[in-house]
């Protein structure tokens, strides 16, 4: 039953980096947006005891024909994670930007689980990701963009975090991908044709 309310919007990929969106539920006005390809890139991090970061960033735009696509803002979301050895177990930070909520931090005792937080983006309402543009929300033409960075910070070689203050400014990236921008419909009409048809 679950999986016919939660409608697969799209599977894409992108190098090694495959985005799942999804509906919440059947009222199609959330997204779950899931960053998959980066674990083992998160968990070496980790496993060097460093700090993994992972940063989504959404829109919704729509389609235009004689000109460029109307896009809306941007949103951001972060998220990091690190190993706390008091507690031993995972802090896992989750921040949206835009909204009126405070950072969360929460203590996961498992890897795993840890990093499937940090690579999922939950419950995130359309009209959110359009900043209450109605035409936006309502366009037939509309649909989702979405990009992951991922960043490892943390200690490295003195030597070459002194070498890499100097040609960074003092900004240190260890490892940094950025899967690119990637599109998802969310036209409804064709979503709610597909849950009907039988999709999954």
């Amino acid at each position: 039953m679950f999986k016919r309310t939660c409608i697969l919007l799209g599977l894409f990929a992108l190098g090694n980096t495959f985005f799942q969106v999804h509906w919440v539920d059947s009222s199609m006005q959330a997204v779950t947006i899931r960053a998959t390809g980066v674990e083992e890139e998160i968990s070496e991090c980790l496993e060097g005891g460093r700090e993994a970061k992972l940063r989504f960033e959404m829109r919704l735009c729509r389609k235009r024909s004689n000109w460029l696509d109307a896009c809306a803002d941007e949103r951001t979301l972060h998220h990091s994670v690190s190993f706390d050895s008091i507690t031993e177990s995972y802090k896992v930070l989750t921040d949206r930007l835009g909204d009126d909520v405070d950072p969360v931090a929460v203590e996961i005792p498992a890897r795993k689980d840890a990093i499937l937080s940090v690579v999922t983006a939950e419950n995130l309402p359309l009209s959110f990701l359009a900043r209450d543009e109605l035409e936006l929300l309502s366009h037939d033409r509309a649909y989702l963009q979405a990009r992951t960075v991922f960043a490892c910070k943390g200690s490295v070689n003195r030597t070459v975090a002194h070498l890499s203050q100097i040609l960074t400014f003092g900004i240190i990236n260890v490892v940094e991908s950025d899967s690119g921008w990637m599109d998802f419909s969310v036209h409804q009409k064709q979503a709610q044709e597909h849950r009907l048809a039988g999709g999954e």
